[in-house]
């Protein structure tokens, strides 16, 4: 017989082992694509995070885009946002006090920036925005001593 002797018995043991190592194959090779699917479908490159955000600082603000004209040096400023006042053509103030972020992009001859406005000044603001708006540097009012008049004595009757 070829050198090989085997009974019934022997042969029954072999399946078995067999097809623990076939389903022991099996398993790790399903285990092993999936890995490297799950590999090859990762980004390879990093992408970039946007280093300024719409997020809005101060409160009762929102940022908006609005194309403006500025009288402002912006660029040689170190700060994230720059203290700014709306006004019109005409020298009519439309939001007293709004924060200049960056400029976003430069549609024509009219320069897009991101804004934050107060809430109750953005409906001015809305209407205005089709005439062209101007961005001049915020000042800050003195408040007036209030001026008490009168003597200061009493005259009864």
């Amino acid at each position: 017989m070829n050198g090989i002797s085997s009974n019934l018995k022997d042969e029954i043991k072999k399946s078995k082992d067999s097809k623990h190592k076939e389903k022991f194959k099996f398993l790790a090779a399903v285990l092993v694509t999936n890995i490297m699917v799950a590999i090859l479908c990762l980004p390879m490159t990093e992408t970039p995070v946007e280093k300024k955000s719409m997020r809005v600082t101060h409160p009762d603000h929102q940022m908006i885009t609005l194309p403006l004209n500025v009288l402002v040096s912006f660029e040689n400023e170190n700060t994230r946002e720059l203290a700014v006042s709306l006004v019109t053509k005409d020298k009519v103030v439309i939001a007293e006090k709004a924060w200049l972020h960056e400029q976003v992009k430069k549609d024509g001859e009219i320069p897009q920036f991101k804004i934050e406005i107060n809430n109750l000044d953005v409906i001015r603001v809305s209407e205005f925005a089709a005439e062209g708006m101007i961005a001049v540097p915020y000042v800050q009012k003195k408040a007036r001593a209030s001026v008490k008049r009168g003597s200061k004595y009493e005259v009864s009757i």
